[in-house]
């Protein structure tokens, strides 16, 4: 009798501790994280080739947050509004709405960077001084395929660029600064973030530029979203402002030299 009192009791605690350990068990695992798909083109220093401040801004988000992975994806600057809209990608870091964009089609974010822009820049000749840049009309360009300036009224339409001004067309900013070198334009466009790091490897470079005071357009970067899509403009909005918060948006700036206001 004693030994059925004891099975029975070790049976009873043993049917107790499945009770306390199956819930724990029947539990919903915890959700994946959705994966977002993040398009980013060519646009020194923000994005160059598998590096920039894009892949860095990603990095950064993803460890912040555990509800979406941010994962990046390559575009062209001419392919980018075609690829958002067939839902390559949902989310495009460091634009601008009135680059192109179709207002139908995507929401901006509050602007996350400013400090940046675009620069004149010529080949530092006798006689040439800040001047030299006042009247576009009269120069011959460099710009970069499917970017938008300021100059132009953002029209990055090429054809039509063609017929308003004498312009080259390179695909980045190391080429047009490697065609003005060759005299192939006169003034090149360039990122001025970009420039200055160019001309931090290349020193002696500097005397033989002239690069001008005013910009050709102050960048306001800002994200923009497949408009039904999640995250939303205003989820991005809170993300990045509880990161700006924490320091860590000016970390990512530091790091590559950015002068963000």
């Amino acid at each position: 009798m004693a030994c059925t009192v004891t099975t029975f009791a070790r049976r009873l605690a043993l049917l107790a501790g499945l009770l306390l350990v199956a819930p724990a068990a029947l539990a919903e695992p915890p959700d994946e994280p959705q994966t977002v798909w993040v398009g980013g083109y060519v646009f020194p220093p923000f994005v160059d080739k598998s590096a920039g401040v894009t892949h860095e801004l990603i990095g950064a988000m993803n460890r912040f947050q555990q509800d979406y992975r941010f994962r990046f994806i390559p575009t062209s600057s001419k392919r980018r509004y075609a690829d958002l809209a067939r839902g390559a990608f949902s989310v495009i870091l460091f634009e601008n709405i009135e680059w192109g964009w179709d207002r139908q089609q995507v929401e901006a974010s509050k602007v996350y960077l400013q400090g940046d822009g675009e620069v004149y820049v010529a080949l530092n000749k006798p006689g040439r001084d800040q001047h030299f840049f006042d009247d576009l009309s009269q120069r011959s360009l460099i710009a970069v395929t499917g970017y938008h300036y300021g100059f132009a009224n953002f029209n990055a339409d090429a054809a039509e660029l063609r017929k308003r001004y004498r312009i080259t067309f390179s695909d980045d900013n190391e080429a047009s600064l490697r065609m003005l070198q060759l005299e192939r334009g006169e003034v090149a466009i360039i990122t001025r973030s970009y420039l200055q790091h160019y001309l931090q490897a290349r020193p002696a470079l500097r005397e033989r530029l002239l690069v001008s005071e005013r910009l050709d357009q102050a960048y306001a970067h800002t994200a923009l979203v497949r408009k039904g899509s999640r995250p939303s403009a205003e989820e991005i909005d809170a993300l990045l402002g509880r990161m700006a918060a924490s320091g860590a948006l000016a970390e990512v700036w530091r790091k590559y030299g950015l002068d963000a206001r």
